[in-house]
């Protein structure tokens, strides 16, 4: 027992082990179930990063490697929601307008001109997560089109996404990922969440092919090359190939046995393009008719009408953007986190599209008096790999919105309560931290973290991170050893 306690004790000197204190009472229990984290095998090769410290008085109850960059996966959102509450404020909402350029012809009920659609940046555009009925809005602007005397279009319907640049995904997502339905990316006019979905018929036996037997909603050109077959699997365990702007896809992977309209979820290549096209569709089911749907990015030609007089038709507002961060950190919706990622950064630099500042993040907490050493910000999801984030930039983060933010309320409900709701339903049930810890998870690749708050049985209010890439094991053991770390920060007695 004596050789073994010394080597964890060398061990726990070679990863920059520290206390806050001596082990005395008041912090020996967590740094011993932190000793016990790090002495497991599965972390022998791991990065881990820990940092809890006391929100009021500032002291540092335990720490771990608290300045080493690591990847925070999802718990990054924590990050792009706080600056974007700082930026745009907690009752902000994006626009989206409905507008005409031209002249209508009242006899003969022709709209000599276009009809454009002006993205503002607004993630929720008939999104599944705040509309029952998702093509309610544009049955909206077709009745206001059919008010203004309107049944034919002599010209075209216009996406407009120029709010944002043309890059979707950002450059540094997987080619796994950004098929998926979890790679939708921002784009300055997005419609149903950017997804599409395709419903399969699987086989009986392990091995057998699947037949996709229809694809919501209808993406014009979009083919799909299927490769997934039946398995002994208990939930999708299909991929998506596919690059923004592309409508070939490629699946592969494998599917549950024995299911009928078993549905996956893919990104659409162009949603600026397929809400022209939606909503041509739907203008014919109201009977009027149109020309052509089309985008400012397929013919750049068309933005000198950007000279003519714009007649306004319709705007639709988002839900207040607490609302929107509510969602995007409860659920993990990544394509929230990177449109609320690409506005703030508009709004930071004035919406001066050539004044971009890829550190603009880092930048904006180095200026709230953040130590921003170590950060590097790639994406407002966390789902790059080249994102990196220590645990004390995390905690100074969580401690500032909480100290000196005015939106600090939205901020804190925006965070899903640990064995109750979210992504952390199932997170340390049985536990002090069950219905007591607002914690955000993350997890990617070889990646596992949670950051949050926590009111001790003690009654004092914490800030905490937890961050370990690279670790052996699975995922779900993973999570396993780390609530018993976070169920010790719950129980800290002093």
């Amino acid at each position: 027992m004596k050789l073994k306690f010394y080597i964890s004790f060398l061990f726990v000197l070679s990863v920059n082990y520290s206390f806050s204190q001596s082990l005395t009472k008041q912090n020996h229990d967590l740094n011993v179930a932190l000793q016990n984290f790090i002495s497991d095998n599965d972390f022998k090769n791991a990065g881990i990063g820990f940092y809890v410290t006391d929100i009021k008085s500032g002291e540092i109850l335990s720490q771990l490697n608290p300045y080493l960059s690591l990847s925070p996966a999802s718990t990054q959102k924590l990050i792009t929601t706080a600056v974007a509450l700082e930026l745009l404020g907690h009752d902000y909402r994006f626009e989206t307008k409905l507008e005409f350029v031209g002249e209508i012809d009242e006899q003969t009920q022709i709209l000599n001109g276009d009809i454009i659609i002006r993205g503002g940046g607004d993630p929720t555009l008939g999104s599944r997560y705040f509309d029952d009925n998702p093509e309610l809005f544009l049955n909206r602007w077709a009745e206001s089109l059919a008010k203004k005397n309107i049944r034919y279009i002599n010209g075209k319907i216009i996406g407009d996404a120029r709010i944002y640049d043309y890059e979707i995904v950002p450059p540094t997502w997987s080619w796994e990922d950004m098929g998926n339905y979890f790679g939708a990316g921002a784009c300055g006019l997005s419609i149903y969440d950017n997804l599409y979905t395709i419903y399969y018929n699987t086989g009986k036996l392990p091995g057998e092919k699947t037949e996709i037997t229809k694809i919501e909603p209808e993406i014009e050109g979009l083919s799909v090359d299927n490769h997934v077959i039946s398995d002994r699997v208990y939930s999708d365990k299909s991929y998506i190939f596919g690059a923004p702007y592309t409508y070939h896809r490629y699946i592969t992977g494998e599917l549950p046995l024995n299911k009928t309209d078993y549905k996956i979820k893919g990104s659409m290549p162009d949603p600026a393009y397929f809400t022209a096209c939606e909503f041509k569709r739907i203008l014919k089911e109201h009977n009027i008719s149109s020309e052509q749907a089309t985008t400012f990015r397929l013919q750049p030609e068309l933005s000198k009408i950007d000279s003519e007089e714009h007649f306004l038709i319709d705007v639709i507002q988002s839900p207040v953007l607490e609302k929107i961060i509510q969602q995007t950190n409860f659920r993990s919706i990544n394509l929230f986190a990177e449109h609320l990622y690409k506005h703030s950064q508009l709004i930071d630099c004035r919406f001066d599209l050539l004044k971009k500042d890829k550190n603009f993040i880092e930048n904006f907490w180095k200026n709230k008096g953040i130590d921003t050493e170590g950060m590097f910000i790639y994406d407002g999801s966390g789902l790059s790999n080249y994102n990196a984030v220590t645990a004390k930039q995390m905690v100074d983060i969580l401690v500032f919105m909480k100290n000196k933010s005015r939106y600090f309320n939205s901020f804190y409900a925006s965070i899903p309560v640990a064995g109750k709701e979210g992504t952390v339903k199932s997170l340390c049930k049985g536990t002090s931290a069950e219905n007591n810890m607002h914690v955000k998870s993350g997890s990617i690749k070889n990646v596992r973290a949670y950051a949050g708050y926590v009111k001790t049985v003690s009654g004092r209010e914490l800030a905490f991170s937890l961050i370990i890439n690279n670790y052996n094991g699975s995922s779900s053991e993973t999570k396993s050893k780390m609530e018993k770390l976070l169920s010790a920060i719950a129980d800290f007695n002093l």
